[in-house]
């Protein structure tokens, strides 16, 4: 017989970042045979700019989180965009975040009920359906903090290192909204104070950003892949998805690029889980249109790629004329505060937002104007102002839930490509008046909360539009039936039985907090379906629906 042109396996993951690497460590732990198609390489220590003498500028090239800047082989091209936040590599787009790890809170998986605007709909899961999946996920990655946070629900037994120290910042901010009554908590973050299975506790370097070398920052090429591997599990780094193939109803796999050799190759599998992120995920199921799925896979109602989501958001800059050093410690988040989280209608708009306080980076970034661009100027004044700013700066800043808006979406361009020909993303995003009115108001809390502490100057970046898109939501996201989004509450694709999205784009509405810790919590849940089920799904004796599922 001639050497076979294709692999087999059960399960197909596409994506190593937290969704896909949640979902390959619960299924390789469980014996199934799993692959994972990562289109980029693996990041090795050495190769962080950690170590460089400037490591802050490198944030501005190499390891910018722009793949438009980087421009590297493994990158795709966003157009309409000016920042997408991704990396393509083991562990995906956190191998260089801040840590900062809150859940949602349980009014936003009802966010539908609450104000009904068109395009809001409510979760098809609650909080308490989450709640065991986000403490198994916060074991996996590590979490520092502190519990009891009153503005939450309890989580009895779930252990945590101790939180990472706010800082004079911290201290700082955590004064200015005790003095007006506000509600403020120490941040968790997936930032282990104590050393854990070989990786080594955070050295407090501040470099969060640019990844760390030390595996004290929680993500997947620490957390995740080296288990997953012992267990069985077969990563291909490398390798980029061209087309998820489906034949009868089903899909049968996919046909990837091996980019070491340029060669095309098919891999078929029972299960295909697609987790390439918010922008990615819509991107590869239209380019995926095929006999039988002419719009793209999972496309029937036309929802892949529509309701996108980031948060809208902005920066404030305070100085102050005591120093508090705020380029010392782990980036993360000290802490943050939801006083505003909840929607009131008084207000003007509908949704929340929170306020985050961040830490300074170092002397070249003042240098070059902070957050919001306020420069140190050349000449005869330049050390006097660099003096009076440098460790004495403190960064807030706000990002609040935008809502889903059909017309905020990704689509493929058809002029501009990838390394490898395949066609780019193109993204649609204008901030509704909701948003901007939300992030006025925002902005407009910072400064009152550092104008109690003695801040001597303030600066705001205003509504960014478009904002960063560090958060990229909603995409695919799960709902009540086929009319309304693309999968079901256990990330099955209403079209397709044996598809499933576990990513951001899966993510019903966007909280106002950052969505790591729940994509990661939502890939453990749809892993855990996935290894009860998987007979049922393979034979379609189940089809996608609702209804609590048979062994689960």
């Amino acid at each position: 017989m001639g050497r076979r042109s294709y692999d087999e396996t059960d399960v197909l993951v596409i994506g190593s970042g937290p969704g896909g690497a949640g979902v390959t460590k619960k299924l390789a732990a469980a014996g199934m045979r799993v692959m994972c198609l990562e289109q980029g390489p693996w990041v090795k220590p050495a190769q962080h700019p950690h170590f460089h003498n400037e490591w802050e500028i490198e944030k501005n090239r190499g390891w910018a989180y722009d793949p438009n800047v980087r421009q590297l082989p493994e990158d795709y091209p966003v157009s309409g965009f000016t920042t997408p936040y991704m990396m393509n590599n083991v562990g995906g787009s956190v191998l260089h975040y801040a840590g900062h790890w809150p859940r949602y809170k349980p009014a936003d998986f009802r966010k539908g009920t609450e104000h009904g605007l068109e395009g809001t709909i409510d979760w098809p899961i609650t909080y308490e359906d989450l709640a065991p999946f986000y403490d198994e996920n916060d074991a996996e990655y590590g979490i520092s903090g502190m519990t009891g946070d009153p503005s939450y629900p309890p989580r009895n037994g779930l252990q945590r290192d101790p939180a990472v120290h706010p800082g004079k910042l911290g201290l700082r901010f955590a004064r200015g909204a005790k003095e007006l009554g506000w509600h403020w908590w120490p941040s968790d973050n997936a930032i282990i104070t104590k050393g854990r299975n070989g990786r080594l506790p955070c050295n407090a370097c501040g470099n969060c950003l640019s990844g760390c070398p030390r595996g004290s920052l929680g993500t997947p090429d620490y957390t995740h892949w080296p288990q997953a591997i012992k267990d069985g599990a077969d990563l291909r780094p490398m390798a980029r998805v061209e087309q998820i193939n489906a034949s009868n109803g089903k899909v049968t796999g996919a046909t990837y690029i091996d980019r070491n050799t340029g060669n095309r190759r098919e891999v078929r599998a029972k299960i295909v889980v697609l987790a390439a992120n918010g922008i990615g995920s819509p991107r590869l199921l239209l380019m995926s249109a095929q006999n039988g799925h002419p719009d793209g896979l999972a496309n029937s109602n036309g929802l892949v790629g529509k309701y996108l989501m980031h948060h809208i958001f902005a920066f404030c800059d305070s100085w102050f004329e005591d120093p508090i050093e705020g380029f010392k410690g782990a980036f993360g988040a000290p802490l943050y505060c939801h006083e505003f989280y909840h929607t009131d209608t008084d207000r003007g708009f509908v949704n929340g937002l929170g306020m985050q306080v961040a830490r300074s980076f170092g002397s070249a970034y003042t240098s070059v104007g902070t957050h919001t661009g306020y420069t140190v100027p050349w000449g005869e004044d330049h050390r006097k102002f660099f003096n009076e700013h440098f460790a004495h700066h403190l960064m807030v800043f706000m990002f609040g839930e935008d809502l889903p808006v059909e017309t905020n979406r990704v689509t493929l361009d058809p002029e501009v490509t990838d390394s490898d020909g395949l066609p780019a993303a193109h993204v649609n995003w204008v901030p509704h008046e909701n948003d901007i009115a939300l992030s006025n108001f925002g902005i407009e809390r910072i400064f009152e909360a550092t104008e109690a502490v003695g801040a001597t100057e303030t600066n705001d970046t205003g509504v960014l539009n478009p904002p960063p898109g560090w958060h990229l939501m909603g995409t695919c996201r799960m709902g009540n039936n086929p009319e309304d989004s693309v999968t079901n509450k256990y990330n099955q694709t209403w079209d397709v039985p044996n598809l499933f999205i576990v990513d951001g784009s899966s993510l019903t509405t966007g909280g106002a907090v950052n969505p790591t810790s729940t994509i990661g919590a939502l890939a453990v849940r749809a892993g855990e379906y996935i290894k009860r089920n998987f007979d049922a799904i393979v034979s379609q004796k189940t089809t996608p629906s609702n209804e609590d599922a048979p062994d689960m």
